[in-house]
């Protein structure tokens, strides 16, 4: 059986690298293509000027344009392929192969980059219990204005509600292939509204008001409000302690009953160390679900770097999805390698072991190349 395992590791490794390749090659001559490709994303390719339209499309600024109200179009391609195998104490074991992201996007940005439209949906998105088929694939769909460097207001659906840190970072930035159950469960939703959003020195916010519904199911049916605060109190001091943060949210609205959440978060970053955690505790929640009780949950992540691009990660994950009943958490422990063969691409392996209680405790394996071009 564990021979059979690490054969199909190795052939979806492969496939997945085959496939990234195959969609991003950005020219003919593949001698160092991961270098080749990041470079044109990031804009710092040499011969920039002698790079194609179609391949300015894709690098970090986009193709621009001189003298026109539109300053620069740039198209995105976010994608992710992941092999899963699951198996309980009692043997039972089931694989997955899924491709849960194909998502592209585009951003226009205009009146001397002030200003910026973006539209990104991901085709492979699907909710159950969501009716429409089209909006609950729109990840984002907004129109922002930046006043200065500092402060921008945002008006659509901007990325994922703030309801707490996990659920609201790009999937490109998580430690480990799965989020946090208070992630997965209390937020990593997005809604309709407005919201200022701001980065300073010492702290960032996020302030909005929103619709209730998730991804446009049900526009009308409630609102509520979510802000969130970053705060970074020794940004003046060494680095020894300079990159500490402490962080809160707090969410309240109604979507045909009220509810309310609140989350505390902090991280540590020194060297090559990294360590955060984060609890969440929700009276009722409008999540992906709309829970009708009191949860709650934390969890510690703790991450070294070997060298740049290769990581090792582990993680404590907590939940109880009803307090009012006793023997009802469940508890994950993670373990996973992370490698970035460059910036634009992370390959990842997870073992999770799953403790629920009055349920066998599950194994399972998860294997994910994710990329954007």
């Amino acid at each position: 059986m564990k021979n059979f395992i690490f054969l199909l590791l190795f052939l979806f490794f492969t496939a997945n690298i085959a496939f990234a390749i195959d969609e991003v090659i950005l020219e003919p001559d593949n001698d160092n293509f991961f270098n080749k490709a990041s470079n044109i994303y990031y804009g710092s390719a040499e011969n920039y000027s002698e790079v194609s339209p179609v391949l300015k499309l894709f690098s970090q600024k986009g193709l621009e344009f001189d003298n026109s109200f539109v300053n620069s179009v740039k198209l995105t391609f976010f994608a992710e392929g992941n092999m899963a195998l699951n198996a309980t104490d009692k043997a039972t074991q089931n694989f997955l192969l899924d491709f849960p992201i194909i998502e592209p996007m585009i951003t226009t940005k205009f009146n001397e980059n002030k200003d910026e439209f973006m539209f990104d949906i991901n085709f492979a998105r699907h909710i159950k219990g969501y009716t429409n088929r089209f909006t609950e694939k729109i990840s984002r769909a907004y129109i922002s204005h930046s006043f200065n460097e500092n402060q921008k207001i945002l008006i659509g659906q901007g990325a994922r509600v703030p309801v707490n840190y996990d659920g609201s970072i790009s999937t490109m930035s998580l430690d480990l292939i799965m989020r946090s159950q208070i992630a997965r469960n209390l937020g990593n939703v997005s809604s309709m509204g407005v919201r200022n959003i701001a980065s300073y020195k010492y702290f960032d916010y996020d302030l909005g008001v929103y619709d209730s519904t998730r991804y446009l199911a049900d526009l009308g049916s409630g609102s509520e409000f979510t802000g969130y605060v970053m705060l970074k109190p020794f940004a003046d001091f060494d680095e020894k302690i300079n990159n500490f943060k402490l962080g809160a949210g707090y969410n309240i609205g109604e979507y045909h009953r009220s509810y309310h959440q609140y989350s505390v978060f902090s991280s540590y970053d020194y060297n090559k160390f990294h360590i955060k955690a984060e609890y969440a505790n929700a009276q009722r929640c409008n999540g992906i679900r709309f829970l009708n009780n009191e949860a709650e949950g934390f969890y510690t992540t703790a991450i070294y770097d070997i060298t740049p691009k290769l990581a090792i990660v582990g993680r404590y994950d907590f939940f109880n999805p009803n307090t009012s009943f006793h023997n009802s958490d469940i508890q994950e422990y993670t373990g996973g390698i992370t490698y970035k063969p460059f910036k634009n691409m992370k390959i990842m392996l997870n073992y999770i072991r799953t403790n629920q209680s009055n349920l066998p405790d599950t194994n399972k394996f998860i294997f994910a190349t994710r990329f954007i071009i």
